[in-house]
């Protein structure tokens, strides 16, 4: 490997260390200012203050530490009848953050359907033209396992968006009944 290969490649692994670097003082940062504003601190709240997602956390057992050392300075602080906060400020910035992140689940689940659909009608047209009762006579048996294949992978690609179309609609209802029972 010359010279110039290598340079390329060593500034791609630089650039990916500074950026893993700013997540981990952005995630840091959010811990510190959530234990110092006295918010309520969880993985999925933290990960939304700090920009990055809930496995770059679970992925750096330091953050991890950082973030139960601050869980159980919270737990430390609170009197023994004291309950966590379910609404006003705190409450609500959770909730919110969870509404968010649902947000973002539900845009990625519809991208995945409309992908799976593509994909089921791209099989269905093939089906059709390999169906074709003119030409049906004279199908091999290469062609016939081929049309067996493509059938058993419409009716997967059917179940993948019937699945899908049920989570969009879970979430979306639960999506709606928090919204009416907490941010009301």
């Amino acid at each position: 490997m010359t010279r110039m290969e290598g340079a390329p490649f060593a500034n791609m692994v630089a650039a990916r260390q500074r950026e893993a670097d700013r997540k981990q003082a952005a995630t840091a940062s959010a811990i510190n200012r959530f234990l110092l504003d006295g918010t309520l601190i969880s993985i999925t709240a933290v990960a939304g203050a700090a920009g990055v997602s809930r496995n770059f956390i679970y992925s750096h057992e330091t953050l991890l530490h950082q973030l139960e050392a601050a869980r159980q300075t919270q737990a430390d602080a609170r009197t023994p009848g004291q309950k966590l906060p379910t609404n006003g400020a705190l409450g609500r910035t959770a909730l919110q953050t969870e509404i968010a992140l649902a947000h973002q689940t539900i845009k990625r689940l519809r991208q995945d359907l409309a992908e799976l659909k593509k994909r089921h009608e791209h099989c269905l047209g093939e089906q059709i033209c390999a169906a074709d009762p003119a030409e049906e006579t004279s199908l091999t048996t290469a062609e016939n396992l081929e049309l067996e294949g493509l059938t058993e992978n419409n009716r997967l690609l059917t179940q993948q968006v019937k699945t899908l179309s049920h989570r969009i609609d879970d979430l979306l209802d639960d999506l709606t009944a928090e919204r009416r029972g907490t941010i009301a």
